[in-house]
């Protein structure tokens, strides 16, 4: 059953008090299962009336451009690829030498959420820190948790 009162968004320790700011941004708030049984529905195209949708959402990959100032290195941004609607991510090889991490699909919120598929060894990974400042929080945690998963 959907809440009335959104969930609390932190700056650091402190929530946002903002309820007319936040109401206005009209998002969603969902458990991570609910991420997780919308993600699924999504790779395998079940969300929508043609399937081959979901293939289409999974082409055509670009490549973000690479931070060159520290504003932008608080982003996420390189070395995410997007297509229709979706984030692809992996770890380069110069990151990541003594064990590649296997690529994930889906995508992140602004306040560190993320939801994504990891194809092989097949996993969906859902979660959020709910943190304003935490949007690249994501891409630094879940390579970790790819790796002790994968052990």
């Amino acid at each position: 059953m959907p809440s009335e009162t959104p969930a609390a968004v932190f700056v650091g320790e402190r929530a946002i008090e903002a309820p007319l700011a936040l109401a206005s941004l009209r998002d969603l708030y969902s458990t991570g299962a609910d991420l997780v049984t919308f993600l699924r529905a999504l790779t395998s195209g079940a969300a929508f009336d043609d399937p081959a949708t979901a293939r289409a959402m999974q082409e055509g990959w670009r490549r973000f451009g690479f931070p060159f100032d520290a504003a932008a290195l608080r982003q996420p941004n390189w070395p995410i690829e997007y297509a229709m609607g979706t984030m692809r991510f992996q770890l380069p090889w110069f990151l990541d030498p003594r064990r590649r991490t296997p690529p994930v699909v889906g995508h992140t919120g602004s306040t560190g959420t993320w939801a994504f598929h990891c194809p092989e060894p097949d996993l969906y990974l859902a979660g959020t820190v709910d943190q304003a400042t935490a949007g690249p929080l994501p891409f630094r945690f879940v390579p970790r948790l790819l790796r002790e998963l994968t052990a």
